[in-house]
Protein backbone atom coordinates (compact mmCIF):
# COMPACT_ATOMS: atom_id res chain seq x y z
CA UNK A 1 0.00 0.00 0.00
CA UNK A 2 1.27 3.47 -0.85
CA UNK A 3 1.23 6.07 1.94
CA UNK A 4 -1.29 8.86 1.46
CA UNK A 5 0.18 11.81 -0.39
CA UNK A 6 2.98 9.73 -1.96
CA UNK A 7 3.39 9.71 -5.69
CA UNK A 8 3.99 6.51 -7.59
CA UNK A 9 6.61 6.94 -10.26
CA UNK A 10 5.58 5.10 -13.41
CA UNK A 11 7.99 2.36 -14.46
CA UNK A 12 10.14 3.33 -17.40
CA UNK A 13 8.96 1.63 -20.57
CA UNK A 14 11.70 -0.36 -22.29
CA UNK A 15 11.85 -0.02 -26.10
CA UNK A 16 12.62 -2.89 -28.45
CA UNK A 17 13.52 -1.53 -31.89
CA UNK A 18 11.58 -3.02 -34.80
CA UNK A 19 14.83 -3.64 -36.71
CA UNK A 20 16.01 -5.86 -33.83
CA UNK A 21 12.91 -8.05 -34.09
CA UNK A 22 14.24 -9.71 -37.26
CA UNK A 23 16.75 -11.65 -35.09
CA UNK A 24 13.93 -13.49 -33.32
CA UNK A 25 11.37 -16.11 -34.30
CA UNK A 26 8.24 -14.40 -35.68
CA UNK A 27 5.94 -16.02 -33.10
CA UNK A 28 6.74 -15.00 -29.51
CA UNK A 29 6.37 -17.19 -26.44
CA UNK A 30 4.06 -15.95 -23.72
CA UNK A 31 4.31 -16.69 -20.02
CA UNK A 32 2.17 -15.70 -17.06
CA UNK A 33 3.34 -15.22 -13.48
CA UNK A 34 1.64 -16.18 -10.28
CA UNK A 35 1.54 -12.50 -9.25
CA UNK A 36 -0.24 -11.37 -12.44
CA UNK A 37 -1.90 -14.23 -14.27
CA UNK A 38 -3.93 -11.93 -16.53
CA UNK A 39 -1.19 -9.97 -18.28
CA UNK A 40 1.18 -12.04 -20.34
CA UNK A 41 4.93 -11.61 -20.54
CA UNK A 42 6.52 -11.61 -23.98
CA UNK A 43 9.57 -13.82 -24.51
CA UNK A 44 11.39 -13.83 -27.84
CA UNK A 45 13.53 -16.76 -28.99
CA UNK A 46 16.50 -15.93 -31.17
CA UNK A 47 16.16 -17.71 -34.52
CA UNK A 48 18.19 -20.93 -34.65
CA UNK A 49 19.61 -20.57 -31.12
CA UNK A 50 18.73 -21.44 -27.53
CA UNK A 51 18.83 -17.77 -26.63
CA UNK A 52 15.83 -15.92 -25.19
CA UNK A 53 15.02 -12.25 -24.64
CA UNK A 54 12.45 -11.60 -21.93
CA UNK A 55 10.90 -8.35 -23.16
CA UNK A 56 8.33 -7.84 -20.39
CA UNK A 57 4.67 -6.92 -20.55
CA UNK A 58 3.65 -5.28 -23.82
CA UNK A 59 2.67 -1.63 -23.38
CA UNK A 60 2.38 -0.19 -26.89
CA UNK A 61 4.40 1.15 -29.80
CA UNK A 62 6.09 4.34 -30.82
CA UNK A 63 7.46 5.32 -34.24
CA UNK A 64 10.24 2.73 -34.38
CA UNK A 65 9.91 0.40 -31.39
CA UNK A 66 7.63 -1.74 -29.29
CA UNK A 67 7.40 -0.68 -25.65
CA UNK A 68 7.40 -3.10 -22.71
CA UNK A 69 6.90 -2.68 -18.97
CA UNK A 70 9.87 -4.13 -17.07
CA UNK A 71 9.41 -7.06 -14.68
CA UNK A 72 10.01 -7.14 -10.94
CA UNK A 73 12.90 -9.22 -9.61
CA UNK A 74 10.42 -11.84 -8.39
CA UNK A 75 8.84 -12.11 -11.84
CA UNK A 76 12.26 -12.29 -13.52
CA UNK A 77 13.18 -15.25 -11.33
CA UNK A 78 9.92 -17.02 -12.08
CA UNK A 79 10.27 -16.58 -15.86
CA UNK A 80 13.93 -17.59 -15.78
CA UNK A 81 12.97 -20.80 -13.96
CA UNK A 82 10.28 -21.58 -16.57
CA UNK A 83 12.74 -21.03 -19.42
CA UNK A 84 15.37 -23.24 -17.78
CA UNK A 85 12.78 -26.03 -17.55
CA UNK A 86 12.19 -25.60 -21.27
CA UNK A 87 15.91 -25.65 -22.12
CA UNK A 88 18.65 -26.19 -19.53
CA UNK A 89 21.34 -24.62 -21.69
CA UNK A 90 19.28 -21.57 -22.61
CA UNK A 91 20.90 -18.17 -22.62
CA UNK A 92 18.45 -15.72 -21.05
CA UNK A 93 18.56 -11.92 -21.14
CA UNK A 94 16.09 -9.26 -20.05
CA UNK A 95 15.11 -6.09 -21.88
Amino acid sequence: MVPKGSKIMPAEKKPLARKDLTRYDPIPIYYYTEKDSLNRITVLKEAGKESYLVAGRYFGVNDDARLYNPLSEEERGEIEKLLKIRSRDASISFL
